[in-house]
């Protein structure tokens, strides 16, 4: 039987399926094809790299969800183009108010520490890029500590302790950023909940408004609060140190070897680009060997040092109460020499070998360093007759007798030769934080 057909009913079918069938389905496939392609990744690299202001690599992006997506491969930058940061995979789920980041496991190196540091100063300090509130989840936080590829630092001729390539920490991290009231804030605690806690807080000219803009005219004030009860490797505490401090320190993360582990609070507060606050804690696996590979003087070990008490206004030291330890080692006669002359210590039985040795072997050290405005007073520890460093029983080193001024301290670490003070970075930076004598009023 014949069915007449009207062509224009034929064409209309035709265009229908096209659109309603056909252009969909292809759509989708230019999609699928697009957000696989290495284009659609670079675009997305690039806008997280204007955002960070960090240089980044993309292996590939995964679409979980909408608003979710999973990068693989990601490597952070430095400007030399070296991996400073790698993740495997990072879930990134944005919403209007809010950026989750969630990864699996993260090697934090001190230069990781460094950039991440630098990372949340810039959402404090940067509404403008940073509008909205970040959250980050680590599930296992991997800390190396290890300095051998990061610096050149040059290590010393006498022995020295084993270095840890890689310390594991399992446990996780979660840290929040967030804003209320004209002020910024970062969190960073362990997971699970645990009481080890980093609170930064910024009000002033680097917060902003209750209208998201940036409140004029007042000072910057960063109040920072820490607590450390796990030990974590000094060198990324002296790594995220030195991003917040904002100034340059005459020694690397490493110069108290890559063993040193660190724990104790801070409270603290930066004005007028000058810190104040108090300090307390452990220092505990301290290289001898790594602290002194830059001075002229050596000495190999490992040492503990317990801080019972630091503060510090306007970035000087004004009282500080240390006691230090040092299991057995070595020692060269120049630097008992050092302490002798600069720090007044006194000789011991034991101060000159038989055989005129210039290294000397100790059997253990330990004193007491109280410093404030009036100077510096060294003590031996315990019941030991004074005895700061003993071999066979025989002192090698007494205490001083007297209080010293603090700069005393400064010419130990100057070259020998040379004018005591300021020698060196390190003499000069020393003499930059001791507390000013009694009655002076700086400059």
């Amino acid at each position: 039987m014949f069915v007449e057909q009207s062509a224009g009913r034929i064409r209309c079918v035709r265009m229908l399926f096209v659109l309603g069938g056909f252009m969909p389905c292809m759509g989708l496939v230019t999609l699928a094809l697009w957000r696989s392609s290495d284009m659609h990744s670079s675009t997305i690299r690039r806008g997280w790299e204007e955002s960070l202001g960090v240089p980044l690599a993309i292996e590939s992006v995964e679409h979980l969800r909408p608003g979710a997506i999973r990068l693989h491969g990601l490597d952070v930058l430095a400007p030399s183009g070296e991996t400073v940061l790698s993740v495997h995979a990072l879930d990134v789920e944005m919403s209007a108010g809010e950026v989750r980041l969630t990864l699996g496991r993260l090697e934090c190196t001190p230069r990781a520490a460094a950039l991440l540091a630098g990372l949340a100063g810039d959402w404090l300090r940067h509404p403008e890029r940073f509008s909205r509130a970040w959250v980050v989840d680590v599930a296992a936080v991997e800390w190396s500590s290890d300095q051998s590829d990061q610096n050149g630092t040059h290590r010393s001729e006498l022995p020295a302790i084993r270095r840890d390539i890689l310390e594991v920490a399992q446990s996780g991290l979660h840290a929040e950023c967030v804003s209320s009231d004209g002020v910024r804030a970062v969190r960073v605690r362990r997971q699970p909940e645990a009481a080890d806690e980093v609170r930064v807080r910024l009000a002033g000219m680097g917060g902003v408004s209750r209208e998201g803009g940036a409140m004029a005219g007042s000072p910057e004030r960063l109040e920072v609060s820490a607590s450390i009860n796990e030990p974590l490797p000094l060198a990324i505490v002296a790594a995220v140190a030195g991003a917040w401090a904002e100034s340059s320190l005459p020694f690397g993360e490493g110069v108290f070897g890559s063993s040193a582990r660190a724990r104790g609070t801070v409270e603290a507060v930066r004005e007028n680009h000058a810190w104040s606050g108090d300090l307390a804690g452990l220092v505990e696996q301290i290289d001898l060997a790594a602290c002194t590979s830059g001075l002229a003087c050596r000495a190999s070990g490992e040492a503990t040092v317990l801080i019972k008490k630091m503060r510090f206004d306007a970035g000087r030291l004004t009282a500080g109460d240390y006691h230090c330890s040092a299991s057995a080692g070595l020692i060269g006669q120049d630097m008992l020499e050092g302490m002798k002359a600069h720090l007044g210590c006194r000789s011991g039985p034991a101060f000159v070998s038989l055989a005129r040795e210039q290294v000397r072997n100790f059997d253990d050290a330990s004193c007491s360093l109280q410093i404030d405005e009036r100077g510096m007073v060294l003590r031996a520890l315990g019941d030991r007759d004074g005895a700061i460093m003993r071999r066979h029983g025989l002192s090698i080193l007494q205490e001083p007798s007297v209080a010293v001024v603090t700069e005393r301290l400064a010419w130990l670490f100057s070259p020998p030769g040379l004018v005591p003070v300021p020698a060196s970075a390190a003499s000069a930076w020393i003499l930059s934080i001791m507390p000013l004598p009694r009655g002076s009023r700086g400059f």
